[in-house]
């Protein structure tokens, strides 16, 4: 799973993937908040002094009905180096992508999944690693840019790792549960990151006065998923296997990204016209509001965020 998240998740969703989701996403699906406490209660113990705050609360994704790029929000303004070289800010924030991590493999490798496909209990646990150590190869590649400023070569080499371990990973769940396993747990992916779009436009459509039925919520996740499924991206930033790591950067273009958010307007209207069979009126001018606020906040996230990525270590 590529970068999720940021939002939102760069690797995934983050698909984000984390925090699922998107996990979203694919951000880096850590909870900054917590880092930031977590950080805040080490130092005061140290140094007794507040620790500096190293990131905004994790942005809204970039629609209601499809995350934001797989990426992480960034700071706003330069990045403080003094943090970003901080081995207790990384320690942390590796703390937190392994538990997200994990939750992510719960979800994925569930009771239901392991019933399925008459998987062992070493089975479950070898299926939950591999499927962790795939994310954790774009999470990995997505730190080394957001702390160490690699120029372009040392940012190509980390994405042929990047991209060789995804591989090695996909390989190995391939063998442990066969093709069509491997292809049920990919769809469940994809479901459990509907459902959770699904769930945040219900939640935003609540605060109208007039929420969701439980039948139009069955629906709207279900128009959202055919349409996602039928749309074809010139640029995909929500399918990790659409990225490649090893040109990360070209990937996130000026031209790609303005390519994806194109593409994302006409996607959210072809969502909104199939929900509009079954919203009535002013649920779905409140759909349409989420929408529009939730890409002008993606726009802002991807810039501050392409802006950290592109800084390069200077030889």
């Amino acid at each position: 799973m590529l970068i999720a998240g940021i939002a939102g998740s760069i690797w995934y969703r983050q698909r984000a993937k984390e925090e699922a989701a998107r996990q979203q996403a694919l951000a880096l699906h850590s909870q900054v908040r917590t880092l930031e406490t977590e950080l805040a209660e080490t130092r005061a113990h140290k140094e007794e002094a507040p620790a500096i705050p190293i990131a905004p609360p994790r942005a809204t994704p970039a629609t209601a009905t499809a995350d934001a790029p797989i990426i992480p929000a960034a700071t706003k303004g330069a990045p403080n180096p003094a943090m970003l070289n901080d081995p207790e800010t990384r320690a942390l924030m590796q703390k937190q992508q392994k538990q997200a991590l994990a939750r992510m493999a719960d979800k994925l490798i569930n009771k239901d999944f392991a019933r399925d496909w008459n998987l062992s209990p070493d089975q479950v646990k070898q299926a939950k690693e591999l499927v962790s150590e795939k994310a954790s190869a774009g999470k990995d590649l997505l730190t080394a840019m957001m702390f160490d400023g690699l120029d372009d070569d040392a940012l190509a080499e980390r994405g042929r790792e990047t991209k060789q371990r995804v591989e090695q990973s996909d390989a190995a769940l391939r063998g442990l549960l066969g093709d069509d396993g491997f292809k049920a747990l990919t769809e469940l992916q994809h479901s459990i990151e509907d459902h959770g779009r699904a769930k945040r436009i219900r939640e935003e459509i609540a605060t109208s006065g007039q929420p969701l039925t439980e039948p139009q919520h069955e629906a709207f996740i279900a128009a959202m998923s055919a349409e996602r499924q039928a749309f074809s991206f010139r640029v995909n930033y929500d399918d990790p296997s659409k990225v490649d790591p090893e040109h990360i950067r070209d990937h996130f273009s000026e031209a790609n990204l303005q390519m994806y958010f194109e593409d994302m307007l006409q996607l959210n209207a072809r969502i909104a016209e199939r929900a509009a069979l079954f919203l009535a009126p002013e649920q779905l001018a409140q759909l349409k509001t989420a929408q529009n606020n939730h890409l002008e906040q993606s726009r802002l996230t991807v810039k501050m965020t392409t802006e950290l990525f592109n800084k390069r270590r200077t030889n």
